[in-house]
């Protein structure tokens, strides 16, 4: 990447080729680049909907996938008999599309319960496999702790290393090519993210991604779906309007129903007797 951007100063079409192919933005000079007293890299805090229900966990699902096949992932999710605190997926997990952060954090609680015991094709050892999917999932539940402790934070760290020790696994089975994942990668900064800003709830984008139901996904279905930006944004407007115009009535409603308060004739002052009144 450093040689890439050094190409900057020399050739920019070669800068602007080599970044192509790279998968890079071609950004020579970042706005941050002079920013006194900043460190831009402080700023991408972790993410637990992002990084790791959308984003660690989608990978392992999709490994274990690949690995035992769709067909027995899916039997088994058939199989998981009725309870309270889990959702089931009559219809398996193989073949959801969209499937959102909640559905992912609801396919944590069955996902060890869909591998165990189960055969690896080729008559491969599952150990590795099951302590992988193990530590990620400790170091998921351990990150979103609503209080941490030194202790806690090097268990945490330790999940992360347990993980790195039998990711291999994936690669010998051909389940991914390599673990060049820059969400793999921004795990390893939890720990310090953490100690610097503290709990992960603080900056986790869940609470605003709820946003996107009111604010986008219900505009869009209002819409014909063709041209739809205008259209999202007339129809958040008159839903502001609405609102406006329901709180103005309310508050009327609410000054005609009030009493009138009489006023006391103001007199002179007199003493009042002074009383200690104990519990």
């Amino acid at each position: 990447m450093i040689d890439i951007y050094l190409l900057a100063d020399s050739d920019v079409h070669k800068f602007h080729v080599a970044c192509q192919r790279a998968d890079m933005k071609p950004v020579e000079h970042p706005f941050w680049e002079r920013l006194p007293l900043t460190d831009v890299f402080l700023s991408i805090t972790p993410d637990i909907l992002h990084q790791m229900l959308q984003g660690m966990v989608k990978h392992l699902i999709g490994w274990l996938t690949e690995i035992f096949g769709s067909a027995e992932i899916d039997a088994r999710c058939c199989a998981m008999p009725p309870n309270h605190n889990i959702m089931l997926f009559t219809k398996g997990i193989s073949n959801l599309s969209q499937v959102s952060g909640h559905e992912h954090k609801k396919m944590c609680s069955i996902l060890l319960g869909l591998i165990v015991n189960l055969p690896v094709p080729g008559g491969h050892d599952s150990s590795h496999i099951v302590k992988a999917v193990c530590s990620l999932l400790d170091f998921l539940y351990i990150a979103q702790y609503q209080c941490h402790t030194s202790d806690m934070l090097d268990r945490l760290q330790g999940c992360l290393a347990a993980f790195h020790e039998h990711k291999m696994v994936f690669l010998e089975l051909g389940a991914q090519e390599n673990f060049n994942l820059p969400k793999l990668h921004s795990l390893s900064h939890y720990v310090s993210s953490i100690r610097l800003f503290g709990m992960t709830d603080n900056y986790n984008t869940e609470q605003s991604e709820r946003l996107h139901i009111n604010l986008m996904k219900n505009a869009y279905c209002a819409s014909n779906h063709k041209d739809e930006y205008p259209q999202i944004t007339l129809w958040l407007e008159h839903c502001e309007k609405v609102q406006q115009h329901a709180k103005f009535i309310e508050w009327r409603q609410q000054d005609d129903q009030q009493t009138p308060q009489v006023q006391k004739p103001i007199g002179p002052p007199c003493a009042q007797t002074l009383r200690v009144v104990m519990a």
